[in-house]
């Protein structure tokens, strides 16, 4: 985001350089002065008629011209009040300062306050950003500048506009107040307020934040079947470092339209923080304290996740003569879960220490969990636990709804058999140096041990409770879509894609704003 309020401090702070001799001694007198230019001291004054009209005021009329150093002034009319310090300028007032444009109906500058205040289609540009407002109030002495009617913000790269806003000039600090909307090609901004720093690009969003994104995390993926939403209370960017932090219990969602607009791919993820880095290839996200993630066929839960994209090619070969701009990557994708990790894949709840998922491509390919690890299977007929344990754990995905669970050492599982009727009938305990375990869906396929012993219970035999050490199932814990959805503010935008002729969003019009908006009216508050 790159908008700015830069060009106020600059074209207000021009006329405290105008203050002081504008109205030459000559004009002091009652009588008109003779000549239609007079150069004084300070600046060079001509205009049509140039009237010493009272001993208390002074008044330029036609073609006002002001020329100071490299600041020009232009009105129709001018007006000094000697007693009370005061300048006022009328009339297609245009202020150049070194590039930069000031434009406004009247301006009104207090020599003793210093205290500028520009009314009327205030329009400002430095020719990269344009500022437009209703008015606006300069306070030289702080370089600082207030807009309490409504202001909007057009760059290149963004348009914005708020209730209110104030710039500092030496800080080129901006702070955005009230209902604050930013349009950007692929984003769309809301909040309750925004700061600013032009010169580092840093900016802060606070109080009911809104972020919409298009297409995926590189600027050519302008994908839009993908849409990134973000709900929290406090969101932090540093565009030149790659660097956001977001808080305040940030909800983030990730919905992909199918082709036929019909189905929607949901991914949810919750948490205290988050703190997103985007460097080159590499793309990190780490979401710490209370961490929830919910997918339709996964969920996790852990204390902290560290999730990280790396686009390598995807065929060295192929890559090292194609053109620098064929785009040919394929993304590695892993996640690493902290602190009582618990990953749920399909009727498989997994468990240990830590764990690393790997893929490609939003699908897992692989899965690896260092020291306790538990995997626990509901087998959805019989509704009874098959049960894996060992010191580590490599599972592999090898479609959707085959796995293949390797344990060791100190590999022991349990399983419950059914007779061809798809009944009870018993159930194994085996253990191991070494275990594999492969699932299609809920039912077991195969297993296969090194040298190991076990024993089968007929149905009738089976130990009550018959479990693992350390058995672990808690379904309880595994994260749902409605509780991580059931704030009223995500439920009601939530609402708008799923209409199935639902309107264009925020994100995907840039040019939102209405042309009121942008003659510089005060913007109406947002529909939240």
């Amino acid at each position: 985001m790159t908008a700015c309020f830069h060009p106020v401090g600059c074209m207000l702070g021009a006329l405290l350089m105008l203050a002081i001799g504008i109205v030459p001694a000559a004009a002091q007198d009652a009588r008109p002065a003779p000549p239609d230019t007079i150069r004084s001291r300070q600046a060079l004054v001509s205009a049509d008629t140039l009237v010493g009209a009272a001993e208390d005021y002074n008044e330029l009329l036609g073609h006002v011209f002001v020329q100071q150093d490299s600041t020009l002034l232009q009105s129709q009319r001018a007006l000094e009040y000697v007693t009370r310090k005061t300048l006022f300028f009328t009339g297609n007032v245009l202020i150049v300062e070194r590039g930069d444009t000031l434009r406004a109906d009247s301006v009104h500058y207090d020599q003793r306050t210093k205290v500028g205040h520009a009314r009327g289609r205030v329009f400002l540009t430095d020719g990269d950003v344009e500022v437009r407002a209703p008015s606006a109030v300069y306070y030289a002495n702080e370089k600082r500048t207030r807009f309490e009617e409504g202001v909007t913000l057009v760059d290149s790269a963004a348009t914005i506009t708020s209730r209110s806003g104030t710039y500092w000039s030496d800080e080129k600090r901006a702070e955005l107040d009230g209902d604050v909307v930013m349009h950007a090609e692929r984003t769309y901004l809301e909040a309750d307020s925004l700061t600013y720093f032009r010169e580092t690009e840093v900016s802060l969003a606070s109080g009911n934040v809104f972020i919409e994104r298009l297409g995926g995390g590189e600027e050519s993926d302008a994908d839009s079947t993908l849409r990134t939403l973000l709900f929290s209370q406090w969101a932090f960017n540093d565009q030149q470092a790659g660097l956001s932090r977001v808080r305040g219990h940030p909800l983030l969602v990730q919905l992909r339209q199918d082709s036929t607009d019909a189905d929607v791919d949901t991914l949810i993820i919750q948490a205290v923080h988050l703190e997103a880095l985007e460097q080159d290839t590499l793309l990190r996200l780490i979401a710490v304290d209370s961490v929830r993630i919910w997918k339709t066929d996964l969920a996790a839960v852990a204390d902290s996740i560290v999730y990280e994209r790396l686009k390598v090619a995807a065929d060295t070969s192929a890559a090292e003569t194609a053109p620098a701009d064929s785009g040919a990557v394929d993304p590695i994708e892993e996640t690493r879960l902290f602190r009582s990790p618990m990953l749920w894949v399909g009727e498989a709840q997994v468990s240990g220490d830590t764990l690393r998922v790997k893929g490609r491509r939003n699908a897992i390919d692989s899965l690896f969990v260092r020291r306790t690890a538990f995997v626990a299977q509901r087998d959805t007929l019989t509704g009874r636990i098959h049960q894996l344990k060992g010191r580590h754990l490599v599972g592999v995905f090898e479609d959707d709804s085959t796995r293949v669970f390797t344990v060791g050492p100190n590999a022991e599982t349990i399983y419950f058999q059914r007779d061809e009727q798809d009944r009870p009938d018993g159930g194994l305990q085996v253990s191991g140096d070494q275990a594999v375990f492969r699932f299609r869906g809920d039912k077991p396929q195969d297993i296969a041990f090194g040298e190991h012993e076990g024993t089968y219970y007929p149905e009738h035999l089976l130990p009550k409770p018959f479990a693992l050490e350390g058995f672990l199932w808690v379904p309880e814990r595994r994260p749902a879509k409605a509780p991580l959805l059931r704030d009223e503010r995500v439920r009601e935008r939530l609402a708008q894609y799923a209409r199935p002729h639902r309107e264009t969003s925020p994100a995907s019009d840039p040019d939102a704003p209405t042309e009121a908006d942008a003659a510089g009216r005060t913007p109406a508050p947002n529909q939240r």
